[in-house]
């Protein structure tokens, strides 16, 4: 018998996602392939698709680290910690996650991961600076000994919430084996290609955290 209940409000705006193609290549000579056959073409491949996933994981890691604070009708947002590397910087980047970043992780530089590691180890092993997050490293972040004022050098974040990748011909590498192109240098040339568009899409499944001004 009570008042009917509000409706919900929905804030809505529209991220574009323009696919490209993500492309790596490498030449050998004929004469290799010739003696290592199908198993050194394999590994070849291997490694093509390796860093065509890396320039991907690189690509997504830069637009998230570039997000406003404040949300636009084209942009989601990410909140920002201004904190070095301590017992508790990671806890005070959770505090800013949204509600629906329910699997976050610690994105950041091998290096940075030291500094964090000599916090824990300063304070007798008494906490984790890491708060049970599973951490990924990618080196496309600057080392925190190498970050100026207000550079990103971690993410905290949920990728499953807050972004999405989209591969419009399907998510298999397309591999070009060239035989002919170089042949009068008895080289080969194998490429290795996907057509894909990556974006966060999600207000605040992600905080960067920032380095803060020196001394």
């Amino acid at each position: 018998g009570g008042a009917a209940v509000d409706e919900e409000e929905l804030l809505e705006g529209i991220v574009t996602m323009v696919p490209a193609y993500v492309k790596k290549w490498k030449s050998f000579s004929d004469e290799v392939m010739s003696m290592r056959g199908e198993a050194f073409v394999r590994y070849i491949y291997d490694e093509l698709a390796y860093r065509i996933v890396k320039k991907i994981a690189d690509q997504l890691i830069a637009l998230i680290a570039a997000l406003p604070t404040t949300a636009t009708s084209t942009s989601p947002s990410a909140q920002v910690v201004q904190a070095a590397p301590a017992v508790g910087t990671i806890a005070a980047a959770l505090g800013q996650l949204s509600d629906e970043a329910t699997n976050p992780v610690v994105i950041m530089n091998k290096a940075t991961w030291s500094v964090f590691k000599a916090a824990q180890y300063a304070n007798g092993f008494s906490v984790d600076p890491f708060e049970g997050l599973p951490v990924h490293f990618n080196n496309s972040l600057p080392a925190f000994g190498d970050a100026s004022e207000d550079d990103v050098y971690a993410i905290v974040g949920d990728f499953g919430q807050g972004a999405i990748a989209n591969f419009p011909n399907g998510e298999d590498i397309e591999y070009t084996f060239d035989t002919l192109s170089r042949k009068k240098e008895d080289l080969v040339e194998v490429l290795g290609k996907v057509y894909v568009a990556v974006a966060p899409v999600a207000c605040n499944a992600f905080v960067n955290i920032t380095a803060p001004a020196a001394g």
